[in-house]
């Protein structure tokens, strides 16, 4: 029988969507000399017919009728291998042409060297390109590889090369259901086997929820995951009386994987925890749960929302119009978090029953309790709708509640940082079970979109995500007033940078002494600013909104908004906005209706505010232009009629 140079393992379990590509690209490569060893593991899909309409000599197909796993699969394809190279393959990948003849020419050139890896390039279930894997990067030689291989595996599986003869008696741990192929690689380093890695790219790996490790990961935290894969290898060693180097740095790595567990996943909740039941009074658990089985007892509606806080915000005011738009549907606000101050408390009862439980919600004894109580009401409604934004609490409902219910979570803000977004990543395992995503802003839908696709979230997928509009109550007229009025509105956070604004006033006064009026809305008195009129917090409506018409510009100084409504009050009400570019706001401050700095670092923002604000109070005419301007767009683009309807909409089911 012919012995081939290469044997290609490639298992296959309900691979159908992707296997007639992995297949077609082994048998593209430009280096001829292999077989391909296709093992069928039990799959109840078309994978079967696929394979067999290939009339490829190379090709040995293998079929099982009950599934294995893919363990067994592996050591039976390395049992039945002929070639003097073996060559792993996963049935979702693709191959680059000219993968084994590199690999296969550098095992000819280094003999010394018992495996050979390469890069990869990350794709989604569309294969589009979505970037590479950080460590396969960053470790190229051996004994980088060496000194990384205990700590974790930066090895990609599928793109491994090894001699037949080197491998010997050694095979993948059946007792291994995940990272099978990094504790076989400690193995081989511990017996003195050498593996190295050319840094190239060599093949596509292919990233989707039904691959065979993404399933398994997914649910479980890394560390535990490094712990149990390397406690497995030791003690597996042990057992055979074996003993290395090597197993040292596994254990120094298995000590520096414990700790960092008990710091970043033991005791951060174990301290919350801790804290809630040394602090959250029994009382107050004891009337907010009466108060929800009361209220679920009680309550006759389908719509149900979860939001974080009663306090001043452009964010709760946006919940607080949605809740309206259905206020005929007697809907239910749950607050799931403890509010700095309760000004929107009137505007969303007027519209449902209002509902505070963040003690019950987040009491280690109660929450569970709480939820199970919640998911048990919604879903014994026939057409049950769920909306949330900013809290936790809805993504820890999601999987009670059964698949029909409508759920929605609403994203004001969202800014993709590769290696950050921890808390949307761990959101996204809810992702198949909610009904849309909602977003004002669209600046933060595009930088989700853009999330999602490194996630390796297919693109059909981001039809999830809704433009949603936004309402302003109440349009104004634009006015002209002798001394220029300057307002800020917003709280007193490092985000709005309430302290760059008295800079910028501090300035203005230095160099224009009683030329312009500056109020702050939102925050307390600042002492030092004798110029500045400190307002507070202001709940109503019609006194905000004659605030804004006693001033002619709205100053923006933050480092990061999403929609930035109080930039669209402000136009609403006949002000010119001056703003740093954050946000949706670049879409709507231009030249015509304010000022936009050039970036958000605070001396750039200053001097360029301060100079234009100056150039503005100089030349009047042109500020009245802006604000006219700026009052026009807010009345085309900002209905509250074209909200209202939107909502409803989107929230009441249609009639079965």
């Amino acid at each position: 029988m012919r012995t081939p140079a290469v044997s290609v393992v490639l298992p296959v379990y309900n691979a159908a969507a992707f296997l007639r590509e992995a297949i077609d690209s082994v048998l593209a490569q430009t280096f001829t000399d292999f077989e391909l060893i296709i093992i069928n593991d039990g799959s109840t899909d078309s994978s079967e017919r696929i394979v067999r309409s290939y009339a490829d000599p190379r090709i040995r197909f293998l079929h099982h009728d009950r599934n294995r796993g893919l363990v067994a699969v592996l050591n039976e394809g390395i049992e039945r291998a002929k070639g003097r190279y073996i060559a792993r393959m996963d049935a979702d990948d693709i191959m680059l042409p000219g993968r084994l003849s590199k690999q296969e020419a550098f095992l000819k050139e280094h003999p010394e060297i018992d495996l050979v890896a390469a890069h990869v390039e990350l794709m989604n279930v569309d294969g589009e390109t979505t970037g590479v894997w950080d460590t396969d990067r960053a470790v190229v030689s051996e004994d980088e590889i060496r000194a990384m291989m205990p700590r974790t595996n930066c090895i990609a599986h599928p793109t491994v090369l090894f001699r037949s003869s080197s491998l010997g008696s050694l095979r993948y741990d059946p007792r291994m259901t995940e990272g099978e192929d990094w504790e076989l690689w400690l193995r081989m380093l511990s017996r003195g086997l050498r593996i190295a890695k050319i840094p190239e790219v060599l093949l596509r790996y292919r990233q989707h929820p039904s691959s065979f490790t993404s399933a398994a990961k997914e649910q479980k935290l890394q560390e535990p995951r490094l712990l149990r894969m390397r406690h497995r290898f030791l003690i597996g060693e042990w057992k055979s009386l074996r003993f290395s180097v090597l197993h040292w740095v596994v254990i120094k790595a298995q000590i520096r994987s414990l700790a960092r567990h008990i710091k970043l996943n033991v005791l951060p909740p174990l301290m919350r925890d801790a804290y809630r039941l040394l602090t959250y009074n029994p009382i107050r658990l004891l009337y907010e749960s009466n108060a929800l089985k009361k209220t679920l007892h009680t309550w006759n509606g389908q719509h149900m929302f979860l939001f974080p806080y009663l306090s001043m915000g452009g964010a709760e005011q946006v919940h607080a119009d949605i809740v309206a738009s259905v206020a005929d549907q007697h809907p239910l606000v749950i607050m799931c978090g403890f509010s700095a101050d309760r000004a929107f408390q009137q505007r969303f009862a007027q519209s449902g029953i209002v509902l505070e439980i963040p003690r019950l919600l987040n009491h280690p004894w109660t929450r569970n309790a709480a939820h199970r109580a919640i998911a048990q009401k919604v879903n014994s409604l026939s057409n049950a709708t769920v909306l949330s934004s900013l809290t936790n609490t809805f993504f820890e409902l999601l999987p009670l509640l059964k698949p029909e219910t409508r759920t929605y979570f609403m994203q004001h803000a969202f800014l993709f940082q590769p290696g950050a977004n921890v808390q949307h990543k761990a959101w996204l395992k809810q992702f198949d079970h909610i009904t849309g995503y909602l977003f004002p802003s669209e600046m933060a839908r595009k930088e989700f979109d853009r999330f999602l696709f490194h996630q390796n979230i297919p693109g059909s997928r981001s039809a999830k995500l809704l433009s949603t509009p936004i309402a302003i109550p109440l349009f104004g007229a634009v006015q002209e007033h002798e001394r220029t009025g300057i307002i800020f509105v917003g709280r007193d956070s490092p985000e709005k940078r309430l302290g760059l604004f008295l800079l910028i006033a501090d300035e203005l006064e230095r160099r224009l002494p009683g030329r312009f009026r500056f109020t702050v809305v939102g925050a307390q008195q600042h002492e030092g600013h004798p110029q500045v009129v400190f307002k507070g917090i202001i709940k109503d409506v019609g006194i905000l909104s004659g605030l804004y018409d006693d001033n002619d510009l709205l100053l923006l100084s933050s480092t990061r908004e999403g929609f930035s409504l109080v930039v669209m009050e402000a136009m609403a009400r006949g002000l010119a906005v001056v703003s740093t570019p954050v946000g949706d706001v670049p879409s709507r401050v231009g030249p015509s209706t304010g000022i936009l700095t050039s970036t958000i670092e605070d001396e750039t923002v200053a001097k360029e505010m301060v100079d234009g604000i100056i150039a503005l109070d100089s030349d009047r005419t042109r500020l009245q232009n802006m604000k006219i301007a700026g009052l026009a767009l807010s009345r085309t683009e900002f209905d509250p009629a074209r909200f209202r309807s939107t909502y409803r909409a989107l929230l009441i089911a249609p009639a079965s």
